[in-house]
């Protein structure tokens, strides 16, 4: 594991909100669980040191996490925490649903830097985002519990790549 200038690094990688197993967007038990796993375990990356998080921007987790981080920022800037937005492509939220374009506009308007992909879509555009961002990381925050996809996908590459896992999915059914 590498120690940079800046701490640790860690991107997010999970499933948009159709491909959970429970609704995130409600107040229900486990997406109220769902959303304090998510913050205590960011906190718990904080705290081994980690202060710079990749976001790929997409719905679902990987906004979900962005927000935390915000929210951490928010509250604590002592921590010097950064999030950069990585985009696979310029108009990658225009097939979003209008509640989670305006998620992602407030975590785009809020990250400390924007690393842009691709001015337009391609094939394979949204790997070369998430392989952006483990390259870039010690540590893959992740919900995964075993479906096929990009978040599969990007799990295979960050244990090819000896990145930590760390799976809130494993967590969740425990």
């Amino acid at each position: 594991m590498k120690n940079t200038e800046n701490g640790y690094k860690c991107c997010f990688t999970g499933y948009r909100p159709e491909k959970f197993p429970f609704p995130i967007d409600s107040d229900s038990k486990e997406a109220v669980c769902f959303d304090n796993l998510i913050f205590n375990s960011i906190l718990d990356l904080v705290n081994s040191g980690v202060s710079v998080f990749y976001c790929g921007m997409a719905m679902g987790f990987d906004l979900i996490a962005a927000e935390t981080v915000l929210d951490i920022k928010s509250a604590r800037p002592d921590l010097n925490l950064m999030l950069i937005a990585a985009v696979p492509f310029i108009d990658q939220a225009s097939a979003f649903t209008d509640s989670w374009k305006e998620r992602y506009k407030k975590v785009l308007s809020a990250a400390d830097q924007t690393v842009l992909i691709s001015d337009k879509y391609f094939k394979g555009c949204y790997m070369t985002r998430n392989k952006f961002m483990v390259d870039r990381s010690d540590f893959v925050l992740t919900y995964f519990d075993g479906k096929n996809g990009g978040t599969k996908n990007t799990v295979d590459y960050a244990i090819s790549k000896n990145r930590t896992i760390i799976n809130l999915a494993e967590k969740v059914q425990k």
